[in-house]
């Protein structure tokens, strides 16, 4: 016996913005799982490909950095992380927060970057503490 639990039906990203593939000749998907602890915030990022995500584990937080507005995932809820808007992930929670990430992107282009100086660069990198762990093989 077998059993489907749908997941999500995603065409725009947590912000409004349109799913977009990559047009790249080296098309490529690549996945993490991360770790928050609790208390823990990521630095500020964009991503240059989209982002997927599933909550494993606790509850995830998107801060946005203009308005400083947060939206929350629990385990087991999905989404389409933004692409173009400064953001970082916040466990606020007593536990860890797990989430598994998935970039459609391409081979050579960035998944994640963060800015390279200023104020956000200042608080995100006081705060940072997210383990990366790599995929299994």
């Amino acid at each position: 016996m077998s059993n489907i639990t749908n997941v999500s039906t995603d065409v725009k990203t947590i912000v409004g913005e349109q799913l977009e593939y990559p047009s790249n000749p080296n098309p490529m998907i690549s996945s993490s799982i991360l770790t928050i602890a609790p208390g823990a915030v990521t630095q500020w990022m964009v991503h240059p490909v989209q982002p997927y995500l599933y909550v494993l584990e606790g509850t995830l937080t998107v801060e946005f950095a203009a308005d400083g507005s947060r939206q929350t995932f629990k385990a087991g809820q999905a989404l389409l992380q933004t692409r173009t808007h400064w953001h970082r992930g916040r466990n606020d929670g007593t536990t860890l927060v797990r989430f598994l990430s998935v970039f459609v992107g391409a081979k050579d282009v960035p998944t994640i970057l963060h800015p390279p100086s200023g104020k956000i660069v200042e608080e995100s990198t006081a705060r940072a503490d997210v383990v990366r762990k790599a995929p299994a093989a």
